[in-house]
């Protein structure tokens, strides 16, 4: 039986070469992409089109038609919140077709035993547009969800909570910037025995603060957002000493430990830092991740390709304090004063804690993942990746401004076990043009010394033509783990970076996962009435058999389905007596490529790949 447990595709996909190849902005190499940032009201206007989205078996707890929930190569901020007592807030960016509602924040709630309906738009009219959601428990029994308003000089943060989760009317409360400044792009967690200390990190925009063109404030509530101490103010080692500028959403929070506080800051071309407070945000430490040899406040003009990160990064405290970071691998250069990516040639997930060294781009290396791999650093890559050939990507494959391995999330759990995930190309996954994302997941039981292997939790018939993408996890609660995902018929987005040609509806997807199933102990079909080896041969020309135990007496039959999901061939085997059988697949006369063998029993299927040459 398929065991969840770390392997490697074996298949070939057929894209059109092997080559990086640039999306935005013009230069003189296609692999390289410049730099751009969006501004924090766009949005794309939205073509009247009639909706594709796919059914799913999955909980789908709402859906929009807004499908950047990350931008400007930044995080997924705090969104979902699995409480004790079995229930579960969740909220994402959303928007409706054609911009109706506007672009808010949309929440569910589920009670204990079942998800509620899907507000569209927290807090404020369908057609007022906010942007950048966080989502955190608040006070004894509540919750509260954050956005930013964007008004040119002068726009707040707005916070809508409530005392009783998932009941009654959201109350609304704000932080505003200093005078003549918009605050956006926000990241927001709370602290406390009840949660009661709001903290928020918010980046200033239109006008400059403290000398800085774009200033990163840090604020804290501890009455619910009535009150700010502190009030917008610069963290040592954020400020114009250090940084000419801030990179928008460059900084994510860790769940806090008691006292202990802490976030992330940076993990690009300038380094990376976490930021560290051990009496709720008066004092803070600053530590330093990873190095760079570059001088922000006198940046190069030119460089050789050198490694980093891409500036999204996750963090996670452990029950000492200590803290866990992981942050996609990226190349980087500068051409005459312009900073350019390599987001389709660089690959890998990397590992740090505070017991580590710091990271310099000669351990992240441009050449390959040896060195990080030697010292322990990296905990995840693309699945069917040959280090030595690379990854077949198609042309103009959308890359969401992100690496390979992008929009990292990590948690730890009560007994400092490690889980991490994040959205990666999988190349064995394509709709005939561009390969999808899936959601990765990695775990460690010794505090980062080991990794238990990589597991595709989208590798399953369901998500076959699904782009799986911006995944957020709850803090771990008891033998469970809750991820937040979106889901996408068709690679890349709509939204910034622009890479579909047309908006489409996107579910947003909870997905439960035994913590058993990190270490292989429960399998992904152990619910089935049936057994199923492997395709064999594999590849094949003309015939294939695979092998197939039944507990009872079953109809059996196959479907064979192309990449783009159309049935090609489907085989009868009529009703099979329980116990083993060899079931024969003639796939003579079919064309040369990538199969989906699907075979039901009784109502239940399971699916193997098959190449046919």
């Amino acid at each position: 039986m398929k065991k969840l447990l770390l392997f490697a595709f074996a298949i070939s996909i057929c894209c059109t070469q092997l080559i990086s190849y640039a999306q935005q902005g013009e230069t003189n190499d296609p692999s390289r992409v410049t730099m751009k940032y969006a501004h924090p009201d766009q949005v794309q206007d939205y073509p009247a089109i009639v909706p594709g989205q796919k059914a799913y078996d999955n909980i789908v707890i709402g859906t929009t038609w807004y499908d950047a929930q990350a931008i400007n190569y930044g995080n997924i901020m705090p969104r979902v919140w699995a409480y004790d007592d079995g229930t579960i807030g969740a909220s994402w960016t959303s928007a409706g077709e054609d911009l109706i509602p506007q672009r808010g924040a949309g929440y569910n709630y589920y009670d204990g035993t079942e998800w509620g309906t899907p507000d569209p738009h927290v807090g404020v009219p369908f057609d007022e547009r906010l942007g950048t959601v966080c989502y955190a428990p608040w006070g004894e029994n509540g919750e509260i969800i954050c956005s930013y308003k964007y008004i040119a000089n002068e726009g707040p943060i707005l916070f809508f909570k409530r005392e009783v989760k998932g009941e009654g009317e959201w109350e609304e409360t704000q932080a505003v910037g200093p005078t003549g400044t918009s605050i956006v792009w926000q990241s927001m967690m709370t602290s406390g025995d009840n949660h009661e200390h709001i903290h928020l990190l918010a980046y200033t925009y239109d006008t400059p603060v403290l000398g800085q063109e774009n200033a990163l404030l840090y604020f804290r509530s501890s009455d619910g957002g009535e009150t700010w101490d502190p009030d917008g103010i610069v963290i040592e080692g954020l400020g114009i000493d250090y940084l000419e500028t801030i990179n928008a959403l460059s900084y994510n929070w860790a769940n806090p430990v008691g006292n202990t506080i802490a976030f992330t800051y940076g993990l690009d071309q300038w380094g990376g830092w976490v930021f560290k407070s051990e009496d709720n945000g008066d004092n803070w430490d600053m530590i330093t991740v990873m190095e760079t040899p570059f001088d922000p406040l006198n940046p190069p003009t030119d460089t050789e390709v050198f490694g980093c990160g891409v500036g999204s990064s996750s963090i996670a405290l452990d029950s000492d304090g200590k803290a866990h970071v992981v942050f996609p691998r990226m190349m980087r250069l500068v051409e005459a004063g312009e900073w350019k990516y390599l987001p389709w040639t660089t690959d890998g997930l990397i590992y740090w804690n505070e017991d580590m060294a710091p990271l310099d781009t000669t351990i992240i290396s441009s050449t390959g993942l040896d060195n990080l791999t030697a010292g322990g650093y990296i905990c995840g890559y693309v699945f069917g990746y040959d280090p030595e050939y690379g990854v077949e990507v198609p042309t103009d494959q959308p890359n969401y401004a992100n690496a390979m391995c992008g929009f990292p999330v990590i948690s730890i759990d009560a007994l400092d076990n490690i889980f991490v995930a994040s959205s990666n190309m999988a190349p064995a996954y394509t709709n005939g043009e561009f390969l999808y994302r899936h959601i990765i997941a990695n775990s460690s039981f010794d505090g980062g010394a080991t990794w238990n292997g990589m597991i595709d939790l989208n590798d399953d018939f369901q998500f076959i033509f699904s782009e799986c993408a911006y995944p957020a996890m709850a803090p771990v609660v008891d033998n469970t783990i809750y991820f937040l995902f979106q889901e996408d018929p068709t690679p890349g987005t709509f939204e910034w970076p622009n890479e579909q040609p047309e908006a489409n509806e996107n579910s947003m997807i909870m997905m439960t996962v035994p913590k058993s199933v990190f270490v292989g102990i429960e399998e992904n079909e152990a619910s089935l009435n049936f057994e199923l080896s492997d395709i064999y041969p594999n590849p094949t020309t003309t015939q294939a058999q695979f092998n197939i135990r039944l507990e009872d007496h079953a109809g059996v039959s196959v479907k064979l389905l192309n990449v783009i999901g159309q049935t090609v061939s489907t085989m009868e085997f009529g009703q099979l007596n329980a116990g083993d059988h060899r079931l024969d697949l003639d796939v003579s006369g079919i064309p040369a490529g990538l199969y989906y063998c699907n075979v039901m029993v009784d109502g239940q299927s399971s699916t193997r790949k098959i190449v046919i040459q």
